[in-house]
């Protein structure tokens, strides 16, 4: 980036219904130098330009995905961009060259997510490479990983009392403990690799008893002054 400095990279990852976005809301809340990641939209004419720069790195998937069922859905196919493209459309968007950026559903979301839902290209050895690979990019990326769980009950409580559609919505219980397993098991295991000397500050936090306003202020004067770190330093490109 012309001015030398880097963003600085929070992502907000856990299970559905431990508080991701309500806490990446909470960390911004009031501060200028903080803002939200954006999705690269497939309908926004400046944003094609990342989904076509994607296209011949995804080719592969994108092939065996036409041979491997069940076949990655059209929501699936906007993560594979999403983790291969968004560190250089933050690298290039100037609102998101200075101070913290946080993800509420970042890149480790994107491949625990895919992994979880065990697509038929996911099982491949392309995939592995690709995965392998957008690893090693986002754990040099990545600044700090605010990882939040809850207990099942908790979590299955505050899935089912939210307006928002979710797989588990009015499953039996048995179907939410699997999936609540599923994803925590894969989320532990990202976190494993990416959890290493120059790889990003993983926090963790159980909002089963904690509230995510009390997660926010423990952890927004960290993210700041890393933040102001980061510029004066010029790291942190994936």
């Amino acid at each position: 980036m012309a001015d030398g400095t880097r963003p600085f990279l929070v992502e907000v990852a856990g299970v559905a219904g431990a508080g991701k976005s309500t806490l990446a809301r909470l960390i911004c809340q009031g501060d200028a130098g903080c803002k939200r990641a954006d999705l690269i939209h497939t309908r926004t004419l400046g944003h094609l330009v990342y989904v076509a720069h994607s296209i011949p790195r995804l080719l592969p998937l994108l092939a065996g995905n036409l041979a491997l069922a069940p076949r990655l859905s059209w929501a699936d196919f906007k993560l594979l961009v999403y983790v291969t493209e968004w560190h250089r459309f933050l690298n290039r968007e100037r609102r998101y060259r200075r101070g913290v950026t946080v993800f509420d559903q970042g890149p480790v979301y994107a491949l625990v997510r895919l992994k979880a839902q065990a697509k038929g290209i996911t099982r491949s050895a392309s995939f592995e490479r690709w995965w392998n690979e957008m690893i090693e990019i986002w754990a040099g990326g990545l600044a700090t990983v605010v990882y939040l769980d809850a207990s099942d009950r908790v979590l299955w409580d505050r899935i089912n009392g939210r307006a928002q559609p979710h797989t588990t919505k009015g499953e039996p219980a048995s179907f939410a403990r699997e999936f609540i397993a599923r994803y925590r098991r894969l989320f532990e295991e990202t976190l494993d690799r990416i959890d290493r000397p120059g790889g990003p500050e993983i926090l963790r936090f159980d909002t089963t008893e904690t509230a995510s306003e009390r997660i926010a202020t423990e952890i927004r004067p960290t993210l700041a002054k890393g933040g102001d770190r980061r510029v004066a330093e010029g790291k942190g490109r994936p």
